[in-house]
């Protein structure tokens, strides 16, 4: 758990920076995407009504702290759910709708510092947490579970660093704590973890292109796994496409595909794409 408080102190000390943001570069974007399919009253098929809303959040905050050293931290927060009519269940002729079944659900926080040593590749040493607003996975709901603690150290290079184009790579040894508060257990493993991370803004500023892919590959396991599905390589590649269409209206697409044999119930890949139309604003 030493990990776990670590990585909230860090989580903590964000928000500081955010609000008192002199001497750091901070970008910060909320998007709220809303699509909804009305039938009448007298609609001869079986369709029903639907509402469904997402609203995401992506901040990153950089300070060249020290000549040697660069603090970055980013924050990427989304949730949405989808209405569905349920029609006239009273007989009173009103429309009634039933509660909103959650459609996205992310926490995804990571402190990164990168030791600028001018030479070929930089050390770095980087915290993660992911976790999720709501979890009904079980008979009892808790919020913000289970947590992904990640604590990795390697090294990294930028492979291009130019104001509307970047690419950077990271290589490093990795430890991941899983908190889980329906689990009496807490799982932790060790390992190889690789991730690539790129960036590209289409003219002037009016659209944007964010793709991040990320490869861990355990060695060790503190539990007992019959399957020995734990072994087996993770990966996470996710994207973000956005532009801004005039004024607040944007357009937004993102594509994220995922293989993590352990919590998945067959193996094949996850993919999850959405595609909306909404409003955007830069707080920065």
């Amino acid at each position: 758990m030493k990990l776990a408080k670590l990585t909230l102190l860090f989580l903590v000390a964000f928000s500081l920076s955010l609000l008192s943001a002199k001497g750091w570069e901070v970008d910060s974007d909320i998007l709220v995407n809303l699509t909804q399919g009305i039938y009448s009253d007298n609609w001869s098929g079986s369709e029903k009504s639907t509402v469904t809303w997402v609203a995401q959040s992506n901040t990153t905050a950089q300070k060249q702290m020290k000549e040697w050293l660069n603090y970055k931290n980013t924050l990427k927060l989304a949730f949405g759910q989808t209405h569905q009519e349920k029609g006239d269940i009273d007989g009173d002729g009103e429309v009634e709708w039933g509660s909103g079944q959650k459609s996205t659900d992310k926490i995804d926080f990571e402190s990164l510092f990168r030791f600028t040593l001018k030479s070929f590749v930089d050390p770095y040493m980087a915290l993660r947490l992911e976790s999720q607003f709501v979890d009904e996975s079980g008979a009892k709901k808790y919020y913000v579970n289970p947590m992904l603690f990640t604590e990795s150290a390697g090294i990294m290079k930028s492979i291009i660093n130019g104001d509307k184009t970047k690419l950077s790579l990271r290589l490093g040894a990795a430890i991941r704590e899983n908190v889980d508060r329906k689990l009496d257990v807490t799982p932790v493993d060790g390992g190889a973890e690789a991730v690539a991370e790129f960036k590209k803004i289409f003219g002037d500023a009016a659209a944007s292109y964010n793709s991040r892919l990320s490869v861990y590959q355990a060695i060790f396991n503190s539990e007992k796994d019959p399957n020995g599905y734990w072994k087996e390589t993770d990966y996470r590649w996710e994207n973000m496409l956005s532009t801004k269409l005039f004024g607040l209206l944007s357009a937004n697409l993102s594509f994220d595909i995922v293989y993590d044999r352990d919590k998945q119930v067959n193996n094949k890949v996850q993919w999850k794409e959405i595609l909306g139309l909404g409003f955007s604003y830069s707080l920065f």
